[in-house]
């Protein structure tokens, strides 16, 4: 295999890069431009199988490579998962869905045939590169415990992280629906004393989904990994119903264990937030 310098040369990311070009294009046309939830999905899938190819090359090492190569490998056969669902709501011509599914198709292939030859490989990457290996005698066996944070999701309010891994169990702390951008909070108005004037449940779901999915990919998992979800709500009553239709729409196939509970506030105007117990390799 030649030798790749930066990111931008690797084949894979070049027919991602056209992935997400093309799927930016449909998602701005026709009535698939009004379906928000199914046309956010499609960009962050996309987005994803580009952005965790750069980052893991970017690491440095063959194993973290190999490890976000796999999280673009889930992105890809979600976003095959969302282009089928634009197909069924006649959203997209066969021939567009053809051409697109085709392409991930061929993505999903080089990954894997990426991550075989990574696997086979002795080269343990570059940041290894004249480092001293010491022996031990009787080395211990090491059990992984990991703290990890991301720019990705909004800044944590206390003396904690998004996240800590317990050997192969990822522990995501609470995560609302504050965007990481700005910190606002979709659809929030407040009067001049800080108090509720309107909220949007819908809108904080999605953002909490997609902030619990930036968390997970940020420290190695993703989102077919999650085992077990609490969910806490300011409205149980009202906020139920519809937050419970658009979980359907993140977690069908994943059907990890969920309890959902009311409480009185949360400890910013949120509506939502979710603690997320994940597997991780």
């Amino acid at each position: 295999m030649a030798t790749i310098k930066k990111f931008e040369d690797l084949e894979i990311w070049q027919l991602a890069r056209q992935i997400e070009n093309e799927i930016f294009q449909i998602s701005n046309e026709g009535l698939l431009s009004k379906d928000y939830s199914l046309k956010d999905q499609l960009n962050r899938s996309a987005g994803s199988i580009m952005d965790n190819i750069a980052e893991g090359f970017g690491r440095g090492g063959r194993n973290e490579f190999i490890q976000f190569l796999s999280i673009a490998k889930a992105s890809a056969n979600e976003l095959q998962s969302q282009i089928t669902r634009s197909l069924d709501r006649h959203y997209i011509s066969s021939e567009k869905f053809d051409n697109i599914n085709s392409t991930v198709k061929l993505i999903i292939n080089k990954i894997g045939a990426l991550m075989k030859h990574l696997n086979e490989a002795e080269f343990k990457g570059q940041k290894f590169l004249n480092r001293t290996t010491i022996k031990q005698d009787n080395p211990k066996p090491q059990t992984p415990n990991s703290l990890f944070n991301t720019k990705k999701a909004a800044t944590p309010l206390g003396a904690y992280p998004h996240a800590r891994r317990v050997g192969n169990l990822l522990f995501l702390s609470g995560i609302g629906s504050r965007s990481a951008k700005d910190n606002s909070i979709p659809g929030l108005e407040l009067d001049e004393n800080g108090n509720i004037v309107k909220y949007d449940i819908a809108a904080e779901t999605h953002q909490v989904m997609a902030n619990v999915k930036a968390v997970l990919e940020a420290s190695g998992s993703s989102w077919d990994k999650i085992v077990d979800v609490t969910v806490f709500l300011t409205n149980m009553k009202n906020d139920f119903p519809i937050y419970n239709k658009i979980y359907a729409e993140y977690f069908t196939n994943v059907q990890a264990c969920r309890t959902t509970v009311e409480v009185k506030s949360l400890p910013t105007p949120i509506a939502i937030e979710l603690k997320v117990i994940a597997t991780i390799d």
